[in-house]
């Protein structure tokens, strides 16, 4: 199992937009070669020696190929990095471990792991026997320009690891959303990931699977923007219902309170605890993180209120828990621009109109600025509404995050309602000239 949560190296090849799958199959492949290397290093040393030292010609110049090609040729700085990354992630992971391991004495363990890499690198097992030439070979034919190559690493990558005794390689694809240039952006996670899930052939190599977590705002694009066949692929969309929310807050809050109560334990009497629930789980987006932390949120607050709080939690204790979580978190899940944009906007329904006369900008202007907080999850549409100008019904756009919404409707931040800032209104917007057919333009749009 490889994790590949750091695209790092993808980055200036995305942002000039020419990522291609070669670019992240060779982030994957140096995510499973590290893996190898961390897995030896984890092992007694006499074990590991059986390890290497088991290797025949072929396997050992499939090594020495795949980490000259795909581990030594990133930089000594970032593969220290991410070796000690690695090595703490999984230490929680495997229960047998050396002793060096044990003591999580990582600088030691990078040691080791470097004395791995050179027994790899050896030219030869013995006198007479020379792995450089074919592994040269192998490595030329990895790092080509074929329209196979991708598919070729991934198969010896499945054929290395079967070496050291594994049936295969599972790569977990995740955080692809929480990049520099892809933060906050499902449009942009999607084309990320595009190169790999539009190539097929990727995602059939026998003994290499892909698990890949992505926002559920991606599938939209995929079905317009980005064309990927996703009737092709094996996907399925992970929700937690209301039901299963409940039942996981209540085991959380009978397990640390030792059986005494559950969550309804928690509560003043005058409150009724299905109507608390359901207004929990919809501010936490129906995240089971996001509502065990906004009720950590809840009850601190409510200890924070002292003496002149009742024993239990009250109304009160659950609107300064709700404030004080939208307010915190919602800076963590929207880019601050479109954040603040939407914010000023003052309205948690709208049409594009509205957009022109707060901000200044013309009806292109308008539709430009809602197609980017769609793309970031913060609006959607909602039906039509009649026009102010007598023509056609006109799109109604809601704010879609409940957080958003509770921060607009009790105005918990000074930006609510403010309007254009300075210099952000449109130079040619004039609300007096704006005709019938530029409305109707807004519509058939």
């Amino acid at each position: 199992m490889v994790n590949l949560t750091d695209f790092t190296a993808l980055q200036p090849a995305f942002k000039a937009n020419k990522l291609t799958d070669r670019e992240i199959v060779a982030a994957v492949a140096f995510c499973v070669l590290e893996q190898i290397l961390v897995w030896l290093a984890s092992l007694e040393e006499d074990d590991r020696e059986v390890y290497i030292e088991g290797l025949d010609k072929s396997e050992r110049a499939l090594a020495f190929a795949l980490l000259k090609g795909f581990y030594l040729s990133v930089s000594e700085m970032d593969r220290s990095v991410s070796t000690t990354d690695a090595l703490k992630l999984l230490n929680s992971a495997w229960y047998t471990k050396s002793g060096i391991w044990a003591g999580k004495r990582w600088d030691a363990l990078s040691g080791i792991i470097a004395a791995a890499v050179n027994a790899f690198s050896k030219k030869q097992i013995d006198d007479a026997i020379d792995i450089a030439g074919p592994a040269e070979a192998l490595l030329k034919s990895l790092t080509g320009d074929s329209a196979n190559t991708s598919r070729a690493i991934l198969i010896k990558l499945v054929d290395l690891v079967k070496a050291f005794g594994f049936s295969g390689v599972c790569a977990l694809v995740d955080k692809v959303d929480e990049t520099p240039a892809t933060s906050n952006s499902a449009e942009a996670t999607a084309r990320l990931i595009h190169p790999l899930l539009t190539h097929i052939q990727l995602l059939e190599v026998n003994g290499f699977s892909w698990i890949l977590f992505l926002w559920n705002n991606v599938q939209d694009h995929f079905n317009s923007k980005v064309s990927v066949r996703l009737d092709k692929i094996a996907h399925a969309n992970i929700t937690w219902n209301s039901e299963s929310l409940r039942e996981m807050l209540e085991s959380r809050v009978r397990f640390f309170s030792n059986n005494q109560h559950g969550f309804s334990g928690l509560l003043d009497d005058t409150l009724c605890v299905g109507a608390v629930l359901d207004v929990l789980i919809e501010l936490s987006v129906n995240s089971p993180r996001e509502l065990i932390k906004l009720l950590d949120i809840i009850v601190r607050e409510h200890d924070a209120r002292g003496a002149s709080a009742p024993p239990m939690i009250d109304q009160v204790s659950l609107d300064l828990g709700q404030d004080k979580y939208a307010k915190e978190t919602i800076g963590t899940w929207f880019k601050e621009k479109p954040l603040q944009q939407i914010l000023r906007l003052g309205k948690t329904s709208f049409v594009n109109r509205d957009v022109q006369t707060i901000f200044r900008i013309t009806d292109q202007g308008a539709r430009v600025r809602i197609n980017g907080w769609e793309d970031a999850g913060l609006v959607r549409q909602s039906g039509t509404a009649p026009s102010e100008l007598g023509g056609k019904p006109v799109y109604r756009y809601v704010v879609a995050d409940p957080r958003v919404e509770r921060i607009i409707v009790r105005g918990l931040d000074s930006a609510v309602g403010a309007g254009a800032e300075d210099g952000e209104d449109g130079t040619d917007y004039d609300p007096n000239t704006e005709d019938q057919a530029n409305e109707d333009v807004v519509q058939t749009t």
